[in-house]
C-alpha cells in the first residue's frame, strides 16, 4: 500500500440501547416511543482517530435515532472530510495527519462486525454481505475525489469490546431512576447455550411464529395440557424417549401470550386447575415459557443475532418494528437457598422441546382431524375439556443437532385430565 494511503474504517453500529424517538423524545415518559439510536464510527487506522464533523448544538453528530440510508451515510463522510473533528481526545492534536483525505473507505455494519475476521484481504474486498458497501461506493467517490477503493472490512474486537461496549453505550443507556424501558436480564441464545446455532435459531423462531399464528385459542382451552411424545437418536444405535407437556396461556391482547413447557403430566394440570378456579391446588412459580415480547424486553444479543441471520418474527400492529419477539426463560428455585427464584436460559435439548412442540401443534391447531376439545360449558363447565383425545402423529425437522437437519415423528394427545383434589396434589 502507497505511504500517503489513508484508510477510513466506517463502521455504522445500531446501539445497544433504547432512547426516545426524535419524533417523541420532548413528550412526556409515558408517551414516549423506545428506538435504538445508530452510531457511525469512522477510524483513521493509521493514527487511531475517532473522526466525526464539526456541528452546532442543534445538530446531530455521529449518532442518528434511525438506522441511515446510504444517502445519509454518504452525506456525513463527506462533511467528515471537510471538516474533521477528532472525538477521542488522547489523539487530538497529535497533527498526524487528521485533515487528510481518505483513499480507501472500509465499511461494516451491525449484522457484519465480525464477519470473516479471520480471512484474508481479497475475501474482505469481494464480500457484499453489508449494505453500505455497494450502497454508498458512488456515492463516496463522487463526494470525496480522494477514495478509489470502496470495499468491506471487519471491526476489530477490541474496538467492539473496549470502545463500543465498554463505553460508548454506557453512555447512552439512561439512569435507574429514569429508566422506562430495559431488557430481561438474560444472556443472548448464541452467546448462552452450547450448540446454539443460526440454523438452530432460525428453525426455532420459526416454530414460535407458526404457533403464534396457528389460531390455538380456537381449539384449545387456556392451559389445558397437550402431551409431546418423540424419540432423539442419541447415537447410531440408541435411541431415547422423551416426552413433555405443554399448554398456552393468556392473550395478544393482554400482552400476555406465551407457549408453557413442563416435565410432568401433574405439574402441567395443576396450572390448569389453578386457571380455572381450582382452589384446592396452588400454583407453582417453577416452569418452562416461551413468552412473545416487545424488542425492549429482549436481550440485545439476541436483537442482533436475529438482524444478522434474518430469523422469523411474529407480525405485529403498534409493537417496536411491528413484531413481537419469542422470549425462551425458565424460572427455578435457588439450588442453594431453595427458596430465591432464579431466572436461567434453557439447555439445548429444553429448547429442542419447544422447537418441535410448537410445530406439532402448529401444524395440527391447522389441521381439521378432531385436535381441539370442546369449550368449557355453562358455569365454566369442564367435563368435556378433560377429556382424553388422540393421539396423532406429526412429522417434523429439528436444526437442534449443531444445526443439522433431522426428521423426528411426534405424537401428540391430549391426555385425561381427571378432576384434581388437594390431597392429590400435596
Amino acid at each position: 500500500m502507497a505511504s500517503d494511503a489513508v484508510t477510513w474504517h466506517v463502521y455504522v453500529h445500531k446501539l445497544r440501547a433504547w432512547v426516545p424517538t426524535e419524533d417523541t423524545r420532548e413528550k412526556a415518559p409515558e408517551e414516549q416511543e423506545p428506538t435504538r439510536p445508530t452510531l457511525i464510527l469512522v477510524i483513521r487506522t493509521q493514527t487511531g482517530e475517532f473522526l466525526s464533523h464539526a456541528h452546532g448544538d442543534d445538530e446531530r453528530g455521529n449518532v442518528v435515532y434511525d438506522e441511515p440510508t446510504c444517502e445519509e451515510v454518504v452525506e456525513f463522510l463527506s462533511r467528515v472530510a471537510e471538516n474533521p473533528k477528532v472525538l477521542n481526545s488522547s489523539k487530538e492534536g497529535d497533527g498526524e495527519g487528521t485533515t487528510a483525505k481518505p483513499t480507501r473507505v472500509a465499511f461494516a455494519c451491525t449484522a457484519t462486525a465480525r464477519a470473516l475476521a479471520e480471512k484474508s484481504l481479497e475475501e474482505w474486498d469481494s464480500f457484499d454481505g453489508c449494505k453500505y458497501v455497494n450502497g454508498c461506493r458512488d456515492g463516496v467517490m463522487a463526494k470525496i475525489p480522494s477514495v478509489r477503493d470502496v470495499s468491506f472490512a471487519p471491526v476489530p474486537e477490541s474496538v467492539l469490546r473496549d470502545v463500543v461496549r465498554g463505553q460508548i453505550e454506557p453512555q447512552m443507556r439512561p439512569s435507574e431512576n429514569d429508566e422506562v424501558w430495559g431488557t430481561q436480564h438474560l444472556p443472548g441464545l448464541m452467546e448462552s447455550i452450547d450448540g446454539f446455532t443460526p440454523r438452530f435459531g432460525a428453525s426455532l423462531f420459526g416454530a414460535a411464529k407458526a404457533f403464534a399464528e396457528c389460531g390455538i385459542r380456537r381449539k384449545l382451552e387456556r392451559r389445558r395440557p397437550v402431551k409431546i411424545a418423540y424419540r432423539l437418536m442419541v447415537r447410531d444405535d440408541v435411541t431415547m424417549r422423551l416426552t413433555c407437556f405443554v399448554a398456552f396461556d393468556g392473550t395478544f391482547e393482554d400482552e400476555n401470550f406465551g407457549f408453557n413447557v413442563h416435565k410432568t403430566l401433574k405439574d402441567a394440570q395443576v396450572a390448569f386447575e389453578v386457571e380455572h378456579g381450582n382452589e384446592d391446588v396452588e400454583p407453582s412459580l417453577e416452569g418452562q415459557t416461551c413468552m412473545f415480547s416487545s424488542a425492549v424486553e429482549t436481550p440485545f444479543e439476541d436483537l442482533d443475532a436475529r438482524d444478522a441471520h434474518d430469523w422469523p418474527l411474529v407480525a405485529a400492529e403498534g409493537e417496536v418494528g411491528g413484531v413481537l419477539w419469542p422470549l425462551f426463560f425458565k424460572i427455578a428455585l435457588d439450588e442453594e437457598s431453595g427458596d430465591n427464584l432464579e431466572i436461567s436460559r434453557p439447555a439445548i435439548i429444553e429448547l429442542q422441546a419447544f422447537e418441535l412442540a410448537m410445530k406439532a401443534v402448529a401444524q395440527l391447531a391447522r389441521r381439521d382431524e378432531g385436535f381441539e376439545c370442546a369449550p368449557a360449558g355453562e358455569n365454566g363447565d369442564l367435563t368435556e375439556v378433560r377429556k382424553p383425545r388422540g393421539p396423532w402423529t406429526i412429522k417434523t425437522s429439528s436444526f437442534a443437532a449443531k444445526g443439522e437437519e433431522e426428521e423426528i415423528e411426534i405424537e401428540v394427545s391430549l391426555p385425561e385430565l381427571a378432576e384434581m383434589k388437594a390431597n392429590e396434589y400435596l
